[in-house]
């Protein structure tokens, strides 16, 4: 694994005035397929997938795309962010990194470089993966990683690797204006009942809040677990933290909570 803190290297040709085209496609259902095909177009990524890291959640996938007529991308993020991410290389780097303020990070890995076999098997090897290089930082509170992956055999040379760094504080941010735009434009009843939520009780984190919320609404653990693109056991164990917090042990007892 190669990895070091992105310094803006001169000499090379930097992606930032393309990527400014696409600030304005922030937030709309075709901004992942538009990035993609212009980072394709330029690093020759085959596959490209981006994560948003809360302090005590599983991954959010944010995109997931990729070339050929098979959609594996969304499978393999599904994948990782259920199952595998824990086993990434890239958490030794970003461990102890604070979520604001912190420096942007390129980290090379290979899949040959992966000690655990399932998680070199399910997100490198089975579809094909051999190169990535992941950029990470935090743009606004909120740990982004972006992972842009070459077939086995085909790795990025030098230049594209020197090409990714230099956009790379352009790409955190556009990404992360996308997931916020994204949310913003989903915006409903559910965020009335989680604001409220949160000013009756604001010792709950992020996913607790997001949990509670959704108990609030009538939504099953199921319902649940898809919105918020988790699994069903991450829920309940957000529950169960969320209710000892607040001393309570049923949903009624939350709608009292807040309603009162």
């Amino acid at each position: 694994m190669k990895a070091y803190k992105v310094d803006h290297p001169t000499g090379v040709y930097d992606m930032t005035p393309a990527l400014i085209g696409l600030i304005d496609l922030a937030g709309a259902e075709t901004f992942p397929g538009t990035l993609f095909k212009m980072a394709h177009a330029m690093t020759g990524c085959g596959h490209l997938t981006a994560f948003a890291f809360d302090r005590d959640a599983d991954p959010l996938v944010l995109i997931a795309e990729n070339a050929g007529q098979r959609p594996v991308a969304r499978d393999v993020a599904n994948h990782y962010r259920s199952t595998y991410w824990r086993h990434d290389l890239a958490n030794q780097v970003m461990a102890g990194t604070p979520t604001s303020g912190s420096a942007t990070w390129c980290i090379r890995t290979r899949a040959s470089e992966i000690k655990h076999s399932d998680y070199r098997s399910a997100c490198y090897t089975s579809v094909g993966l051999g190169d990535r290089i992941c950029i990470a930082g935090a743009p606004a509170n909120r740990t982004i990683r972006i992972n842009l992956y070459r077939s086995g055999g085909n790795s990025f040379s030098d230049s594209d690797e020197a090409l990714i760094a230099r956009g790379a504080d352009m790409l955190l941010a556009l990404i992360g204006r996308h997931a916020r735009d994204a949310r913003a434009a989903q915006r409903g009843p559910a965020q009335d009942v989680r604001a409220r939520l949160l000013r009756v009780a604001p010792v709950l984190s992020t996913r607790e809040a997001d949990v509670c919320a959704g108990i609030m609404e009538g939504l099953t653990s199921e319902g649940i677990a898809l919105r918020l693109d988790i699994g069903i056991n991450t829920v309940l164990t957000y529950r169960k933290r969320a209710y000892a917090r607040l001393s309570i042990s049923s949903q009624n007892e939350l709608l009292r909570l807040v309603m009162d």
